[in-house]
Parts: C-alpha cells; structure tokens; sequence
C-alpha cells in the first residue's frame, strides 16, 4: 500500500519537476521576454525566477527522497530461517538419467586381400 502511494507521489513529482524546469528562464533573459516584453523586466533579471528555481529545488529532493524510498522499500525482504525452506531435491531426482553408450565396432581389416579393382 505505502510503495503505491510512493509510486504516484513519484509520478506526480516527475511530471512537475519536468514543467517548473520548461517554465524557468535563461540567465540573462527575463519572465518578460516570454511573452514579448523585451528586455525590461519590472522585477529584475533574477526576481521572478527565483520562485521557480526553488520550487524546482524542492521538487528535485523530494523526487530523490521519494526515489530513494521506493528503493529501500522494494528491496525489503522477509527473513525466512533455514528450518522454514524447503528442501532441495537430490542432484539423481533432478538430472535425467545418461543414457548407456552404443559399442561400435571398427571394421576388421584382412591382410593380404586386396580390393578387386586395385591391380
């Protein structure tokens, strides 16, 4: 139940980190220039982005707190003691059987006789 609600607060987290991270603006330009205000910004270069800039920050740790979380989480396994395994076949009851080898003959070669087109 705990790692579905990680799982979506992860999703949405993502998805909002992805958007504050399109809405920001470059360095030397302002929220202004967006929509076609030129270089004059009424609160400076840097005041608008601010606010988005630590939003994004706290969307970043919050994605990696989260992460982090769902890791530990998915990787908890119970401990199960030796007596409670099951017990494991023997290696005879497992591998099948090897088959019996077939003998082959080599052909016996007569000394002396020569073959009838050999002349």
């Amino acid at each position: 139940m705990i790692l579905a609600v990680l799982w979506i607060l992860e999703i949405l987290v993502g998805i909002l980190l992805v958007l504050s991270v399109l809405v920001q603006v470059g360095r030397g330009e302002s929220i202004g220039t967006i929509f076609g205000g030129g270089p004059q910004a009424i609160l400076g270069p840097r005041g608008a982005t601010t606010v988005i800039e630590k939003g994004t920050f706290i969307l970043i740790g919050l994605f990696f707190i989260i992460t982090l979380a769902i890791s530990k989480l998915s990787s908890y396994k119970e401990f199960v003691p030796a007596e409670k395994l099951p017990e494991v076949p023997a290696a005879e009851e497992v591998l099948p059987q090897p088959r019996p080898q077939m003998q082959i003959e080599e052909p016996k070669v007569q000394q002396g006789v020569t073959s009838p087109d050999v002349q």
